[in-house]
C-alpha cells in the first residue's frame, strides 16, 4: 500500500512539474505563432493582372496624326511608339509606257478606279501608277476594283523597311481594359490588340 502511495505521489509531482514547462497551448498561444510565420503567397489574395491595349501599326503618317487628335479631343492619354520595321508594299501599275507626260494623262483617263498617279521612269518614259498600299486589305480592295475593269495591270510587292507607329494605352484590370478596346475601335483603328502586361513586355521590352 505505501508503495502505490508513493507512485501516486511521484507521478504527481511529475506531472506538476510538466505542466509548469510545458503549458498546454491555448488559441491566443497559436495565433502568435500564425502571426509570426512568414506569409505564403498563395495564402493570400493574388492581385489581378494587368492588361495592356494597342493600336495595330500604322504607317500612315498623317493617319497617325488624325488618331492622335481624336485621342486628345476625348482627353485620352496614349504612349506612341515609332520604330522602324519591314513591311510588305503591294504595287499596282499599268503595263504600258508613255513617251510624254501629255500621253500618260490622256491614259490616265481610261481608268476609273480612284486615284492614278503619273510616274516617271530613269529612262525618261512616263507610266501609271495605279496604287501603293502597306495594308493587305486596302490592296485586296485596290486589285477587286482592277479585275473589275478588265484591264490589264501588273502587280508586284517589295519588302521596304519604314517608320511605324502603335498607340500604347496604359496597363488596367482586364474589364477595364475591354472597355478601353471598343471604345478604341469605335474611334476608327481597326482591330486593336489586347494582352496581358506579361505577354506585352515579352513582345515590346527594349523598344519603350
Amino acid at each position: 500500500m505505501k508503495n502505490i502511495l508513493g507512485f501516486i505521489v511521484v507521478a504527481s509531482l511529475a506531472w506538476l512539474t510538466w505542466s509548469v514547462w510545458f503549458p498546454p497551448a491555448t488559441i491566443s498561444q497559436q495565433a502568435d505563432v500564425k502571426a509570426w510565420l512568414p506569409e505564403r503567397p498563395d495564402l493570400g489574395v493574388k492581385e489581378a493582372e494587368k492588361w495592356r491595349v494597342f493600336t495595330r501599326r500604322m504607317v500612315w503618317e498623317q493617319g497617325v496624326n488624325d488618331f492622335e487628335k481624336r485621342l486628345k479631343e476625348k482627353g485620352m492619354k496614349a504612349l506612341v511608339l515609332e520604330r522602324k520595321e519591314e513591311v510588305m508594299l503591294h504595287v499596282f501599275d499599268d503595263p504600258r509606257t508613255f513617251d510624254t507626260f501629255a500621253q500618260a494623262a490622256k491614259a490616265r483617263k481610261e481608268w476609273t478606279i480612284g486615284s492614278v498617279d503619273i510616274l516617271k521612269r530613269d529612262d525618261g518614259k512616263f507610266y501609271l501608277g495605279l496604287g501603293r498600299f502597306y495594308l493587305a486589305a486596302y490592296a485586296e480592295k485596290r486589285e477587286k476594283a482592277l479585275n473589275k475593269t478588265g484591264k490589264a495591270y501588273n502587280y508586284a510587292q517589295h519588302r521596304k523597311e519604314i517608320p511605324t507607329y502603335r498607340f500604347i494605352f496604359p496597363p488596367l484590370p482586364e474589364q477595364e481594359a475591354e472597355i478601353l478596346w471598343k471604345s478604341i475601335q469605335d474611334m476608327g483603328a481597326v482591330d486593336p490588340v489586347m494582352m496581358t502586361e506579361n505577354e506585352f513586355n515579352a513582345m515590346f521590352i527594349g523598344n519603350l
